[in-house]
């Protein structure tokens, strides 16, 4: 993976007019006064503009586009047309009082995945990874042939047979050589709030993990020998991995017609025996949502697998 495939946000300029930025101004200041307490005014009764005067501004301003920034933001989402997969990030550019205000929104958007030529890939791959496997039962016949040879003495006589991959080990190989071309060969590229999301979700997850394991977070870095922004960096590689194949594998899933029907999530509550438990999945969107990709997952798999 090259850094180059972590590609800049998409941007979307907001302009707040200079009347709705003085409303929301405003409201923020009325709102903000009356939780302060200043003397000779009962809290809650303070006039608005003795408040300004004792409060930060950029904490009327903050407050401000709070009540402002959603509406304008939603409304600049339906006039592009974007679809984001991120929550957006806010840059202010300019917030000068009696003007209009002026932001930045960064969000994530699903890449474009261009899949013009992805079943040569396919087959490219299904023949590498062929003449992998045939490497690999040559090289364990050679090393069971090697060891039958040093075992041939009167006191230890046996053969030893070599290790042949099951049917399962040679899907699973296979399908690693496919995604890895695909990869490889339609170089998704992932806007930087993806990674980051995917990262900020990893590092809770083993923040999680240590906690149970009574294990400081320092000395797990310690351990692994390595700073807080080495191990950022790892994690963000594995990010982009995972989300350039999940791209790809619903971008097949979407162009191929393959999806999940509700009669392949009940196969697979019925293999639920604890009749509570099930109950709790099946109500359970998270749960429902991450079936649902396991089970796209292996349609898609079985599917890569048929291309011939």
């Amino acid at each position: 993976m090259t850094k180059t495939l972590i590609v800049p946000n998409t941007v979307i300029k907001l302009t707040i007019p200079k009347k709705d930025a003085e409303l929301a101004y405003k409201k923020a200041l009325k709102k903000l006064a009356k939780k302060i307490k200043i003397d000779g005014f009962r809290k809650g009764n303070v006039p608005a503009k003795i408040a300004e005067e004792s409060l930060n501004p950029q904490q009327i301003i903050e407050d401000a586009l709070q009540i402002i920034v959603p509406e304008i933001y939603v409304a600049e989402l339906k006039k592009s047309g974007k679809q984001p997969l991120t929550r957006p990030e806010f840059n202010p550019i300019s917030l000068e009082k009696g003007k209009d205000w002026l932001l930045e929104a960064y969000i994530a958007e699903r890449p474009k995945i261009d899949l013009k030529s992805y079943k040569t890939i396919i087959k490219k791959a299904q023949k590498q990874a062929v003449k992998e496997i045939d490497a690999q039962i040559k090289a364990n016949k050679e090393a069971a042939k090697k060891h039958e040879k040093e075992c041939k003495d009167d006191k230890h006589k046996h053969k030893h047979k070599p290790a042949k991959p099951t049917v399962n080990e040679e899907k699973n190989f296979t399908l690693q050589f496919i995604y890895k071309e695909l990869v490889e060969g339609i170089k998704p590229e992932i806007q930087e709030l993806l990674i980051k999301e995917e990262v900020h979700y990893d590092l809770d997850n083993l923040s999680l993990k240590l906690k149970d394991m009574n294990l400081p977070f320092e000395k797990f870095l310690e351990h692994r020998k390595m700073t807080f922004e080495q191990l950022s960096s790892e994690l963000a590689t594995g990010a982009l991995g995972r989300l350039q194949m999940s791209f790809i594998i619903n971008e097949i899933a979407t162009t191929e017609k393959i999806t999940v029907e509700k009669a392949d999530l009940d196969t697979e509550f019925e293999k639920i025996s604890d009749k509570k438990l099930r109950k709790q999945q099946e109500a359970d969107p998270r749960y429902i949502d991450m079936m649902n990709q396991t089970i796209l997952r292996q349609k898609v798999d079985d599917y890569l697998l048929s291309i011939k």
